[in-house]
C-alpha cells in the first residue's frame, strides 16, 4: 500500500490526523474498501516510530543488523549440527554490535517531542534482537513500517508480551476527566475511559438542564411574560443538553476507536508470539534431533570401544600365546646345541 507509506515517516504526533486525511482521499477517489483498511492502520508505538526513522533515514544500520543476525541464525544452526562453538561466539559478538550502533542511531529521535525512556529504550533493543530470528518482523523493520515491539519474556529468549496496560489506563482516566469537563478527547489519547466520560457527560447535561429550568422558572415568576421566557428558557435547556449529548457521543466514539486501536494491538502481539513459539517450536524439533544423532553415535562408539577392549584382550592372549612358544623354541635350540659340543 505504497499510497500510504509516508504515513511511518510522519512524526508520530501526526500519525492519526495523517492516516484519517489519507483515508478521506483514498474513499473521494471511490476504493471505500481500500479506506477502511487504511483508517484502522495501526499507530506505531514511541519504540517502533523510532526504529522505523532509523530504517528510512539510516537504512545502512539496519542492513549491517539483519546481516549479522542471518549470520548468527547459520551460527547457531551449525553449532546444533556440531559445528563447534567459537563461530556461535564471534556472532553473537558481531550482532550485539550491529544492535548497539542502531540504538546508538536512534536515541538521537524524539517520538512525540520526547526522548526514548529507558522502557522503551530496552523494548526497542530487545526487537531488533528479535529481529535475528523473526522474518515478519524483519521485513517490517526492514521496510520502516514497524508498528509494535517485542519484550523478553518467559523461557523463550524472544517471547514476547504485549505492551504494559498501565499507561493506557491513566489516560483513560483523563479522558474520562476532560469529557465531563467538556474538553474533546484528541484520538491519539483516547481510550477505554469513554464509557465513564459518556456517564459522566450525560449526568452534566441532565443537571445542566435542571438548573436551567429552575432559572427559567424563577425568572417568569419576577414578572414579565411568563410563557414566553419559560419557553425560552426551556430552548436554552434543550440546546445545553443537545450539546452535552453530542458531547458524550463523541467521547464514546473516541473510546470505541481507542478500544479497536487495543484491539489491533493485542491481536498482533498474538501473531507474533505465535510466530516465535513456531520457531521455537521448530528449533527444539531440531534440537532434539541432534541429540537423538549424537546419542545414537555415541552408543556406536562405545560399542567400538567394547570391540576394541575385546580384541586387545584377545591380541594379548595370543602374545602371551606367542612369548611361550618362543621360550620352548629357545630351550630346544639351546639343548641341541648342547649334543653338538
Amino acid at each position: 500500500m505504497a499510497d500510504v507509506d509516508h504515513l511511518y515517516s510522519l512524526p508520530l504526533e501526526d500519525f492519526i490526523g495523517g492516516r484519517a486525511a489519507a483515508a478521506k482521499e483514498i474513499r473521494k477517489a471511490g476504493d471505500r474498501d481500500t479506506a477502511a483498511v487504511v483508517a484502522k492502520l495501526p499507530k506505531p508505538t514511541p519504540a517502533a516510530w523510532t526504529a522505523n526513522q532509523v530504517a528510512r533515514e539510516q537504512p545502512e544500520l539496519i542492513e549491517a543488523m539483519l546481516e549479522a543476525g542471518a549470520e548468527l541464525r547459520a551460527a547457531q544452526e551449525a553449532a546444533v549440527s556440531g559445528g563447534g562453538g567459537q563461530g556461535l561466539r564471534d556472532a553473537t559478538l558481531a550482532e550485539r554490535r550491529a544492535v548497539d550502533a542502531v540504538m546508538t542511531a536512534a536515541m538521537a529521535y524524539r517520538p512525540a517531542g520526547r526522548t526514548l525512556s529507558r522502557a522503551m529504550a530496552d523494548r526497542l533493543r530487545t526487537t531488533l534482537h528479535a529481529a535475528a530470528t523473526d522474518e515478519a518482523l524483519r521485513d517490517a523493520l526492514a521496510a520502516g513500517r514497524l508498528v509494535d515491539e517485542a519484550q523478553a519474556g518467559g523461557a523463550w529468549p524472544f517471547a514476547l508480551e504485549p505492551a504494559p496496560r498501565e499507561e493506557k489506563q491513566r489516560a483513560a482516566k483523563g479522558r474520562a476527566k476532560r469529557a465531563g469537563d467538556g474538553t474533546t478527547p484528541s484520538a491519539d489519547t483516547a481510550s477505554t475511559g469513554g464509557a465513564t466520560a459518556k456517564r459522566g457527560a450525560a449526568k452534566g447535561a441532565g443537571e445542566a438542564a435542571g438548573a436551567e429550568k429552575r432559572g427559567a422558572a424563577k425568572t417568569a415568576d419576577d414578572g414579565g411574560d411568563a410563557a414566553t421566557k419559560r419557553a425560552a428558557a426551556q430552548a436554552r435547556a434543550d440546546e445545553a443538553a443537545a450539546a452535552k449529548a453530542a458531547e458524550a457521543e463523541r467521547a464514546a466514539a473516541a473510546a470505541r476507536e481507542a478500544l479497536e486501536d487495543e484491539l489491533r494491538e493485542a491481536r498482533m502481539s498474538l501473531r507474533v508470539r505465535e510466530r516465535v513459539f513456531a520457531g521455537a517450536q521448530e528449533d527444539a524439533g531440531g534440537a532434539k534431533d541432534a541429540v537423538n544423532q549424537a546419542r545414537a553415535a555415541l552408543e556406536q562408539a562405545q560399542k567400538a570401544a567394547e570391540d576394541a577392549v575385546a580384541e586387545a584382550e584377545a591380541a594379548e592372549r595370543v602374545l602371551d600365546q606367542a612369548r611361550t612358544a618362543l621360550d620352548e623354541a629357545r630351550d630346544a635350540v639351546a639343548r641341541l646345541e648342547e649334543k653338538l659340543d
